[in-house]
């Protein structure tokens, strides 16, 4: 046995910064994994939705429950079965979508409310509805809606917790143990699956602030008792223009983070209500101005009518894509005086507003009434779209007789200007396209044919319906 060999010093110390510098060495990486033997080939084209996935994501606020002093016929508007089924009806014509209702409730008012849900859905049996425990309601109020959601006849497919329980409608903020009582109330009854949540209001930017203040020690136990997020958006500015802070993407973002990553319904919503930087507040400012300098009642908020149109679709479209999973206007009719906010005026009738146009529009461009329009398997589209900037988008849907309907959007905080060109380029030949621009016409405003398609895209909403 041969002896011992004992490195020099120099030796080991080489040895020793050698083991050193692997253990601090960065490990080679890893070669990915082969491709797989049999790729996706290339082309197989972009995925539809069906068409009415998008339409019928859009609702209205009704208010009958509150009408207790003549049964719908005048406060805060005309909300007779008859008027509220006009007012859909003239939006939707034939086109064979329906919109959706959301309504608020109080205990003893279910008799009231029943044969209103009764007779609209009766009229449009497509309807799906939303109910809530009204403002500064309570536990009580729990079982009585619960009373009209069970009913088949009501078209209610939704129920939500207290409306705006830190919104101080007279008698302050409702504690937030009381609306954890109702939310609690809800989910120990009926379906889950469609429970959501208190609309607790929520700002711009970061509404998740908003609702973990309110809500603080409960967040969690009021989390565990809804099956989606509930929201009401009133944005500021431009709802679609990116990386503001205020956009419908950063808004839903934030309820998704503080409703524990739920679906979010935003149950109310106006495009231009309460619009800072807007029309509408240098008309309102000026309004308000004159009124007090003449000792004249205070008047309400008005809208943009320039803008509503616009901002709905972009909304809309936008909500579509994002997984929003509801969108409801505030509201059909307007306010009573203090909000002219509505798609109609409060007296009914059909004296459309320019957003209830644009969306008559859009259900004409965009119509389905084939009764398999809620269950065709959509196809796919082989194109790509390039040119787009920033503030612009694309979405494809499908309609059941084939048409592919092709969104495209640019936001900004006015319509028209300058125009980005969009280029489509499709696999296939296609044998027709028209464009439209819903905010002005049901008209197409051109047409294509072919292997390409290029669109100068101002600030506006398009649609293009593409034949193969």
């Amino acid at each position: 046995m041969s002896g011992v060999i004992v490195p020099t010093m120099d030796a080991f110390n080489a040895l020793e910064a050698r083991v050193t510098a692997l253990e601090n060495a960065t490990p080679e990486p890893v070669p990915p994994d082969p491709p797989d033997p049999e790729p996706i080939p290339p082309g197989e084209g972009v995925q539809a939705k069906r068409i009415c996935q998008l339409i019928e994501l859009f609702g209205v606020n009704t208010f009958s429950s509150l009408d207790t002093g003549n049964v719908w016929g005048s406060w805060p508007a005309d909300y007779r079965p008859d008027s509220v089924i006009a007012a859909l009806n003239w939006i939707t014509e034939s086109s064979g979508f329906a919109l959706r209702l959301r309504e608020y409730h109080y205990a003893g008012r279910e008799v009231m409310q029943l044969p209103w849900f009764e007779q609209i859905t009766n009229a449009i049996p497509a309807i799906e509805s939303t109910i809530c425990v009204g403002a500064n309601g309570s536990e009580d109020d729990v079982a009585s809606m619960l009373s009209l959601a069970e009913d088949p006849a009501c078209g209610i497919r939704w129920v939500e917790g207290l409306n705006e329980p830190n919104t101080d409608f007279g008698q302050g903020f409702v504690p937030v143990e009381t609306t954890q009582a109702i939310q609690d109330a809800l989910w120990r009854a009926g379906d889950r699956s469609g429970i959501l949540g208190p609309s607790i209001v929520a700002g711009t930017p970061h509404p998740e602030g908003w609702i973990t203040g309110y809500c603080g020690a409960s967040m969690d136990a009021i989390n565990a008792a809804m099956a989606c997020g509930n929201g009401h958006y009133y944005p500021p500015h431009c709802p679609d223009v990116p990386n503001t802070g205020y956009s419908i993407n950063e808004y839903v973002g934030g309820l998704w983070t503080a409703y524990a990553q739920h679906p979010i319904h935003l149950t109310e919503f106006h495009p231009t209500l309460y619009a800072a930087g807007t029309f509408a507040v240098k008309e309102n400012i000026a309004r308000l101005a004159g009124r007090l300098r003449d000792h004249l009642p205070i008047p309400g908020f008005r809208a943009n009518a320039q803008r509503d149109d616009y901002y709905t679709l972009l909304t809309l479209f936008r909500c579509a894509k994002n997984g929003t999973m509801g969108l409801w206007w505030y509201a059909l009719f307007d306010y009573g005086t203090t909000y002219e906010c509505g798609l109609f005026p409060k007296e009914g009738g059909v004296s459309p507003r320019s957003s209830a146009v644009a969306l008559r529009n859009l259900c004409r461009v965009c119509a389905d009434p084939d009764d398999t329009m809620r269950t065709f398997a959509p196809g796919k589209l082989d194109f790509t779209v390039s040119g787009a900037s920033e503030t612009c988008d694309w979405d494809l849907y499908q309609a059941s007789d084939g048409r592919f309907l092709l969104l495209l959007w640019n936001a900004r905080e006015d319509q028209g200007g300058a125009a980005v060109t969009m280029t489509l380029n499709f696999a296939s030949p296609v044998a027709q396209i028209d464009e439209f621009n819903p905010c002005v016409s049901s008209d197409a405003l051109r047409h294509g044919e072919g292997t390409q398609h290029i669109v100068q895209l101002d600030a506006s909403a398009r649609v293009l319906a593409i034949y193969p």
